[in-house]
């Protein structure tokens, strides 16, 4: 059955109770919560890799491995979120614009058809 808990994409916590304007809404079962746990642990360790890249000054970020799977694995994150998000949880990742995919856009340009 499953629960209500909030979500901190930026301090990457899940909590029973909400406590953060900047928290989203979920509705998960216990397997949908480890694989959201894992998820945000994926992101973390993305995180911690690509903080280091900040302290070389001369390094770009552009052709960081790390940078890449770090937003690959954030917009994962989103995606997982929004599948097990409340109705307004959605709504707002929506209106973020960083699922493309999911919102539809772009499907003017070719391809589409």
């Amino acid at each position: 059955m499953p629960q209500t808990y909030y979500v901190s994409i930026s301090s990457r916590t899940i909590e029973s109770n909400p406590s953060r304007a900047e928290q989203l809404t979920v509705e998960a079962t216990e397997e949908e919560l480890q694989i959201l746990r894992r998820k945000l642990d994926r992101v973390e360790q993305d995180l911690d890799k690509t903080s280091g890249r900040a302290m070389v000054p001369y390094k770009s970020a552009e052709r960081d491995a790390a940078e890449g799977a770090y937003g690959d694995d954030l917009i994962d994150l989103y995606a997982y979120v929004y599948r097990i998000g409340t109705p307004q949880t959605r709504s707002h990742i929506d209106s973020m614009s960083i699922l493309p995919k999911l919102t539809g856009q772009n499907t003017d340009l070719p391809g589409y058809q």
